[in-house]
C-alpha cells in the first residue's frame, strides 16, 4: 500500500500548498468573503488527498493484522 499512502499524501500536501497559494495570490479577506471554483477544487483535491491517505493507512494495517496472525504459533493463540 506504498502507493496508496504515496498519492495521498501528494494529493494533500499539493491541495494545501495550492490552497494556500491562491489564498495569498488573492487576499485572505476575499478568499473568506466568495468560496470560488477554484477555491473549491482546492479544498477538494485536499480532502480527496486526505481521505485517501486514511483509507491506506487502514487498509495496510489490516493486512499486517493478517500476516502477524499467520506468522504466530497456534500453541501461542489458546489460553
Amino acid at each position: 500500500m506504498d502507493n496508496g499512502k504515496t498519492i495521498g499524501m501528494i494529493l494533500l500536501f499539493g491541495g494545501i500548498i495550492l490552497l494556500i497559494g491562491y489564498s495569498i495570490l488573492l487576499g485572505f479577506e476575499e478568499i473568506m468573503k466568495s468560496l470560488d471554483f477554484v477555491s473549491g477544487v482546492l479544498i477538494g483535491i485536499t480532502i480527496i488527498g486526505f481521505l485517501t491517505l486514511i483509507v491506506s493507512i487502514v487498509i495496510e494495517q489490516r493486512q499486517d493484522t493478517k500476516e502477524t496472525l499467520k506468522d504466530i504459533k497456534k500453541e501461542d493463540l489458546q489460553p
